[in-house]
């Protein structure tokens, strides 16, 4: 029988330890991704997983169903089939009563997809299948009124499936070979004479033939290559649409955290973002909403350091008019109403009073609000995304945060970790925020490749904020076309010795003394007073400057700013 939609369960797939490693979803009462990692013999009791037949048939039981269950064993995986058995009853309906009636309806319907035999109670065939002849090398002729002892002697099949059901007297699938060599996967099924509790005939049919099994097989295989390769060129296009929404990241910690994104955004979870300030834990939360199924409705930001105790209820809750003095006429609707249908990002979150908290978590677990003033409850539907950069675990057992809301943000957690730990990150971020500037204040100016080792050297404690600030302010106050070591700030430039495999000592003294000259010169302003502070003379002075200064002329000592 070629696949049959009717009969086929699905595939399981195991490693050869007979661990499971994928179910189709078809199979989800039998095996589901929890079992993934258990052993096939762990689900399926009466399972005996075979390691040395390359071929082998089991029956399992699903309630009162038997399921017939094909393992073929491959260098590369083992693969299970699974399937009916009971079709051959559904199709016909057999029984003593109406076999004699049925059979030749039966053997048209089930001619398309199966080779049918019909034998009597001692084995000998009655009727055979047009397309026998075809899948056994044999005329019809030359079966009907054949034993099936005889047949398997000469070879037509081995084993007897009908021979089986004699002896245990029951419906019996095994593993037959052909006289072409070929593996059938055969069912025989008993009718009982009910008079006498005797098998009167046997019904045995050829399920699935192995050599399309194979085939299936390696196209079910090459599917999920490409269904692999597919999941990963659109994974690209996703990180790289990342980089398009403004983050800019090439470290695998950025980009762990960007699949991880893809994968739970429309998962309405609770999300706690930590980490520094200014690593952009906002940014991160406005990419979960953006990727989200919320997308359409509204990404609500609310800093709770930043607004005063007494006015932080009312902007999340809102207010009815008249709720205090002050208040607006109209009342107002807090943000967490606005963020109704849509993502609420809640920053700074660990600067929340203890009162707060217990309002929030209220909120939370009820999904509902009470204005201020007010006494009705309005129900809200939002994602809450939570960001703080204190440790709140520190803060629960110092007492100063609930730890029961601490577990309820903590449901999917994100931490982003300091830029000083991902260097990898700085220079595509220079040369983003260089361009983003540049073309903010109509520049052109670019920065040597000293500068952007200082910056890649530097320990930025204020992040990819403090990164960005200081490439702005570079770009407007750098007169010079190229941003150079001397328009660094202080603690950045912070000028030392460093050491390059790559050159000799006299090179890297040469690098040493550069910096030193162009300091110099940048504080003292002329020749004169550089010399002095240096204590070398002028004209030493005015060398050095031509050396490392590209298009430096004699000041006369006259200052440089003059």
């Amino acid at each position: 029988m070629r696949f049959s939609e009717n009969n086929i369960r699905g595939i399981i797939q195991l490693n050869h330890k007979g661990v499971i490693q994928y179910a189709d979803p078809g199979l989800a009462e039998l095996v589901d991704e929890k079992s993934y990692g258990k052993s096939i013999e762990e689900i399926f009791e009466n399972y005996v997983f075979e390691t040395d037949e390359k071929i082998s048939n089991s029956l399992i039981q699903l309630g009162d169903k038997e399921l017939c269950v094909t393992q073929i064993n491959t260098q590369n995986v083992i693969t299970l089939i699974v399937q009916n058995c009971d079709s051959l009853e559904k199709v016909i309906g057999l029984s003593e009563k109406n076999f004699e009636k049925q059979i030749e309806l039966f053997l048209k319907v089930m001619d398309n997809e199966n080779d049918v035999t019909i034998t009597d109670g001692k084995g000998i065939i009655l009727k055979v299948s047009d397309s026998y002849e075809k899948h056994y090398d044999i005329t019809k002729n030359e079966v009907i009124g054949k034993s099936i002892y005889e047949l398997e002697r000469r070879g037509v099949f081995s084993p007897s499936v009908t021979a089986i059901v004699l002896k245990e007297k029951r419906k019996a699938t095994v593993m037959q070979k052909n006289k072409l060599g070929k593996n059938i996967l055969t069912t025989g099924v008993p009718i009982f004479d009910e008079k006498i509790n005797e098998i009167k005939y046997i019904v045995s049919f050829n399920s699935i033939d192995i050599a399309d099994l194979t085939s299936i097989q390696d196209k079910y295989e090459k599917l999920k290559q490409l269904m692999h390769q597919y999941y990963s060129e659109i994974n690209e296009l996703k990180l790289k649409e990342i980089e398009i929404s403004g983050i800019i990241a090439k470290s695998a910690s950025m980009e762990s955290i960007f699949k991880m994104i893809i994968n739970i955004a429309d998962v309405d979870a609770n999300v706690l973002i930590t980490g520094e300030t200014g690593v952009g834990k906002n940014l991160i939360g406005k990419l979960l909403h953006k990727k989200s199924n919320r997308s359409e409705g509204r990404f609500v930001e609310i800093n709770c350091g930043a607004i005063p105790e007494n006015l932080l209820e009312s902007e999340l809750f809102g207010y009815e008019r008249g709720a205090f003095t002050g208040a607006d006429k109209q009342g107002k609707s807090g943000k967490i109403y606005l963020a109704h249908k849509g993502t609420l990002f809640l920053d700074e979150i660990g600067e929340l009073s203890l009162n707060m908290q217990k309002k929030l978590l209220q909120v939370i677990q009820e999904k509902k609000i009470i204005k201020v003033g007010g006494s009705e409850y309005i129900n809200v539907d939002f994602r809450l995304i939570a960001a703080t950069n204190k440790d709140l675990k520190k803060l629960v057992d110092k007492g100063e945060f609930r730890e029961d809301l601490y577990y309820r943000l903590n449901v999917l957690p994100i931490h982003i970790p300091p830029l000083r730990e991902r260097k990898e990150d700085i220079l595509p971020l220079i040369m983003y925020f260089l361009g983003k500037s540049n073309k903010k204040y109509k520049k052109d100016k670019s920065i040597t490749q000293r500068v952007i080792n200082k910056l890649i050297d530097h320990g930025w404690s204020g992040n990819v904020r403090e990164l960005e600030n200081i490439i702005e302010r570079l770009v407007i106050t750098t007169t010079e076309e190229n941003i150079d070591l001397l328009n660094l700030p202080e603690h950045i430039r912070n000028l030392a010795a460093e050491y390059d495999e790559k050159k000799t000592l006299k090179e890297m003294l040469e690098d040493y003394e550069q910096q030193i000259i162009q300091v110099a010169y940048e504080k003292y302003g002329s020749t004169v007073k550089m010399s002095q502070a240096l204590g070398i003379g002028q004209s030493s002075a005015v060398r050095k400057l031509q050396k490392y200064i590209k298009g430096y002329k004699d000041d006369g000592n006259v200052s440089k700013n003059k």
